[in-house]
């Protein structure tokens, strides 16, 4: 379960900004909630903003930080890192860049984040507490100064297996170290999807789709959005070479109408055949599954491209649900969809805003619950009209 992150000095944001799934005073929706201990975190939280206003600068910073976790130990010496700093400052692209996750993973609550140059880890930390103390696993200063209080002979060779443009995190679990291993694997169970991300939404899981069980489900979830889809079918015969790779060439959409005289009669249709918006949803709902199934998160860009604004609707609400998320799954998404923006869907803790800055265009992020608002508040209706900030000023002329 995520509970916070935070990034300073990568793309668009220059000053540290902070996203948090801690739970506010707000008490609607409680069903919204994932209960741990005293305090209670968000299902899911959607960012809106202007275009150019850095909300997938946000979530393109969290697949930078998961994505180095999971490939840094591979990294060429001396190879720079490709970390994207503010450059509307003559300072900053000469600073690190600064991540940091506060997450929960096996009933432990952990603290991890690191600092990166474009040549050199300089700063790295991992903060755990197992009894509801925090107790220190290994920090990192200065690229080469270490400190560790736990496992300090084994950590010792690991850090010398570390070089300067590599994360003691990835290394230090790529050799095995157990006290590492939980934090690593939540990193990998995350599922991202952003245009920096390049991967298809369903990524490996299409050879799911091969298993008769996992294909009806997916057909019924379709079926529930009403696509007109009525079932799916792999296909008998192989894909030309160049399609190989593509999962629509390799299924059918099972759709069933009536003649004139008023018989059923299915027909098989390409994926490749079907609308954007039903490939859109196609592609989602495989990932929307694995998180609701595993109870992991997923972070979405523009989730709702191609996509009816029900639709959209539909996916958040399953996370949001008790029924449909029993194991606590949270989605983070960006969206244009202002339909979402209604009191009687989200809590206001749910609902987050990018806006960059006039003067230094630098982006800031703040949340619907830094306003007083009532809670039978229009908040749509003020979002357009700029209430809330975070929308495009458009000017006069062509």
């Amino acid at each position: 379960m995520l509970i916070q992150f935070s990034v300073e000095n990568y793309l668009s944001i220059k000053d540290k900004v902070v996203l948090s799934l801690l739970s506010s005073r707000d008490n609607e929706h409680p069903e919204h909630l994932i209960a741990d201990g005293n305090k209670n975190y968000l299902k899911s939280a959607v960012i809106y903003g202007a275009n150019a206003s850095g909300k997938s600068n946000v979530l393109n910073a969290f697949w930078f930080m998961v994505n180095y976790v999971l490939t840094s130990h591979n990294q060429q010496l001396h190879k720079t890192i490709a970390r994207s700093p503010f450059k509307f400052d003559p300072e900053t692209p000469a600073r690190p860049s600064s991540f940091e996750v506060i997450f929960t993973t096996e009933g432990v609550r952990y603290a991890y984040g690191f600092s990166v140059t474009d040549k050199a880890v300089t700063e790295e930390y991992l903060y755990y507490y197992p009894n509801g103390r925090q107790a220190l696993i290994f920090e990192r200063k200065n690229t080469k100064d270490f400190r560790f209080t736990v496992d300090v002979d084994e950590q010792n060779t690991l850090k010398e297996r570390t070089s300067a443009n590599k994360l003691y995190l990835s290394v230090a679990s790529n050799w095995s170290y157990a006290k590492v291993i939980p934090v690593l694997e939540w990193f990998a169970s995350c599922q991202i999807i952003t245009k920096n991300s390049v991967a298809d939404a369903y990524g490996i899981e299409a050879e799911q789709l091969k298993n008769d069980d996992y294909r009806r489900v997916i057909a019924s979830m379709l079926r529930v959005a009403d696509l007109g889809i009525q079932a799916l079918q792999m296909r008998d015969s192989d894909p030309a070479p160049s399609q190989r790779s593509d999962i629509f060439a390799n299924i059918d959409a099972i759709h069933t109408v009536h003649d004139a005289n008023g018989n059923a009669c299915s027909y098989a249709l390409n994926m490749a055949e079907e609308s954007d918006g039903t490939n859109s949803y196609f592609k989602l709902i495989g990932v929307v599954k694995k998180a609701l199934d595993l109870g992991t998160l997923l972070v979405a860009d523009e989730m709702d491209a191609h996509l009816h604004p029900l639709l959209t609707k539909h996916l958040v609400s399953l996370f949001d649900s008790t029924e449909f998320n029993p194991k606590g799954a949270q989605l983070i998404f960006t969206s244009h969809s202002t339909n979402l923006l209604d009191l009687d869907f989200l809590r206001r803790d749910q609902i987050w805003f990018t806006e960059k800055d006039e003067q230094t265009a630098a982006t800031d992020l703040f949340s619907l619950y830094d306003f007083s608002i009532r809670k039978d508040t229009k908040v749509e209706k003020g979002y357009l009209i700029g209430r809330f900030g975070a929308i495009p000023f458009i000017k006069g002329g062509l």
